[in-house]
């Protein structure tokens, strides 16, 4: 097989021999895509990445002899590689699990649809450019000493906002896990997620955090206790009266729901009582509504650089001088604790 030097090399893992040639075939069409391998259960896939290190591996959850999720912690801990997880629907909140153990990505498994295979490839080039790092669980994490920036609040907050993007999956389990049940303040996110995944997130993370977690409704209200994440499908703000407003997607949106359109409605409706959370991600989404919270007197906290899978969405905040609190993963839920109960 004669792979150019810029080549994202894949290696696919599916024990379904038509899921692969499909991705096969269609992978083919790309010039810079290069299937270097295949193999049908994870066992035969932790022994072809070891040999082959391809740039990302395209895993399925489901096989035998080794599961997804065996061979994804073995791969993360011995030869750490960039895996994008495809499944389906009903499979989904397993692949949730295999984000926590060190998978990049969930994604619908490709079709034909011309729209839906662009994102795919979109997805496997943005994906396999990602450095990665030996899997350490959350609870396992590194504390990290970092420079904080004191805000008091002079009033209680009403509302806390989260901007996330890839690699926040696991930063969310992380930092809801750790609240406690009776936490005084609600919570609203916006995640990048692919279409149709939003449910399956939303019941994986409700059955990590003491929290109730669930997709945001059109109309509904925020509630302590409640954390609401935005459908993958529209983008989500808060009115002046406090309720959910899910919105279409704009044209040519890549990354969706909009981080930046639910953070500046919350600095709006909210003002300086309104909290803003960026954490790590790719683009600039985001910037501009932890910027309208910081302007209206809120507090911005960013997550360092040390513990950001892709530090660029908080590092535009950070460098912006826009972070009230830089600090790491695992410490996001105390300094939110100390900020939201005066």
């Amino acid at each position: 097989m004669n792979v150019q030097k810029n080549d994202v090399r894949v290696l696919i893992i599916d024990d379904c021999p038509i899921a692969q040639e499909f991705m096969i075939g269609l992978l083919s069409e790309e010039s810079s895509i290069q299937v270097v391998g295949t193999a049908s259960n994870g066992e035969e896939g932790v022994k072809r990445a070891l040999l082959l290190r391809p740039d990302l591996i395209i895993m399925d959850i489901e096989m035998p002899v080794m599961n997804g999720l065996e061979a994804i912690e073995t791969i993360m801990k011995d030869n750490p590689i960039p895996i994008m997880v495809v499944t389906s629907y009903g499979d989904a909140h397993l692949a949730y699990e295999a984000v926590s153990r060190g998978a990049l990505e969930v994604v619908e498994k490709p079709s034909i649809d011309s729209d839906h295979w662009m994102q795919f490839i979109h997805k496997i080039k943005l994906l396999a450019g990602v450095r990665v790092i030996r899997h350490i669980n959350g609870n396992k994490q590194v504390r990290q000493r970092a420079a904080i920036v004191e805000k008091q609040m002079k009033q209680p907050p009403k509302a806390i906002a989260i901007a996330s993007s890839l690699g926040g999956i696991t930063v969310l389990e992380t930092i809801l896990s750790q609240l406690s049940a009776d936490f005084p303040v609600p919570i609203v996110v916006a995640q990048h997620i692919s279409n149709g995944f939003s449910e399956a997130l939303a019941e994986w993370l409700n059955y990590k955090t003491p929290l109730t977690v669930k997709v945001a409704s059109q109309g509904e209200s925020l509630i302590p206790g409640n954390v609401l994440i935005a459908p993958s499908e529209y983008n989500m703000q808060v009115d002046v009266n406090g309720h959910i407003e899910l919105l279409p997607c704009l044209p040519g949106q890549i990354y969706h729901p909009s981080c930046d359109i639910l953070l500046s409605s919350v600095a709006h409706t909210y003002q300086g009582r309104a909290i803003g959370i960026i954490l790590t991600g790719m683009g600039s989404d985001g910037v501009k509504g932890m910027q309208a919270i910081k302007a209206a007197g809120g507090v911005t906290i960013a997550q360092n650089e040390q513990t950001s899978l892709i530090y660029n969405m908080p590092r535009l905040v950070i460098e912006g001088s826009l972070a009230n609190f830089v600090v790491a993963a695992n410490d996001i839920s105390s300094t939110l604790t100390k900020v939201a109960i005066l």
